[in-house]
């Protein structure tokens, strides 16, 4: 049975018995993840601005504004790191989600509305209905709506890993596409639909998702978000220093 669910090829599903907790699949298996958000801030941040819990935000060289969200929680503060960048007149804005193993992803519809002028489609959900491969819903559509009192049109860099998983590929999925938005670094990690827990006639726990998000162009987001430009850092770079993934997403 653990083998079974290691062939869903999805970290959320796992097998549960007493005193036993089976394989969780490992989505970074065979990828080189490198980054250090210390080499950030002690070599490229210029002006730090603000932080709230693990959210940070500050700016680089050529007023170039960066805000660093490593976890998908208490982000409360995220949406108005917008009007703090676009109040110290930042010409492009970096948003770092590397390493990002997810959280909740409620929110995200609603902070992306200040990166839309219309009502726009982010993606779309499909849940089981019944036991059959095919028992599954029309996709249900989950849309981003703009604020009537302030718009972000200026050029945005999403700096992305294959670390980034759940709610982040969710983030990742969402974002992509949108006007002025490129996606830079590796593919992420996967793992975008909703998942339940169900017990075992034997007393055994099994988790699974029954629903998967499915991006603008209709397709599974599942097992990764692709980046428009991809780039990695080697091991090399972090011993050295050097974030090249950060200094592309700066000039580009």
């Amino acid at each position: 049975m653990d083998a079974v669910v290691l062939e869903l090829k999805d970290a959320h599903s796992i097998l549960v018995k007493p005193k036993k907790v089976g394989t969780q699949y490992d989505y970074k298996k065979g990828y080189q993840i490198h980054f250090d958000e210390r080499i950030v801030k002690s070599k490229y941040v210029k002006d730090s601005l603000g932080a709230s819990g693990q959210l940070y935000w500050a700016l680089l060289e050529q007023n170039i504004g960066y805000v660093y969200l490593p976890k998908f929680s208490a982000y409360e503060s995220f949406d108005s790191v917008f009007m703090t960048m676009k109040a110290h007149g930042v010409k492009k804005l970096i948003i770092d989600i590397r390493g990002n193993g997810g959280g909740n992803s409620n929110p995200v519809p609603n902070l992306l509305r200040v990166l839309v002028n219309k009502k726009t489609l982010l993606g779309s959900y499909i849940e089981k209905t019944g036991p059959g491969q095919q028992d599954i819903t029309k996709p249900i559509g989950i849309y981003a709506f703009p604020d009537p009192n302030f718009s972000f049109d200026i050029p945005v860099v999403v700096l992305i890993n294959r670390a980034c998983y759940s709610a982040t590929t969710y983030f990742a999925a969402m974002i992509k596409g949108l006007p002025n938005v490129t996606l830079m670094g590796q593919e992420t990690g996967g793992g975008a639909g909703g998942h339940l827990g169900y017990q075992l006639s034997n007393g055994w726990q099994i988790r699974v998702s029954v629903s998967d998000f499915l991006d603008k162009n209709g397709q599974s987001a599942e097992l990764g978000v692709l980046p428009d430009i991809e780039i990695v850092n080697t091991k090399e770079d972090i011993q050295n220093g050097k974030d090249r993934m950060l200094e592309m997403a700066m000039k580009f």
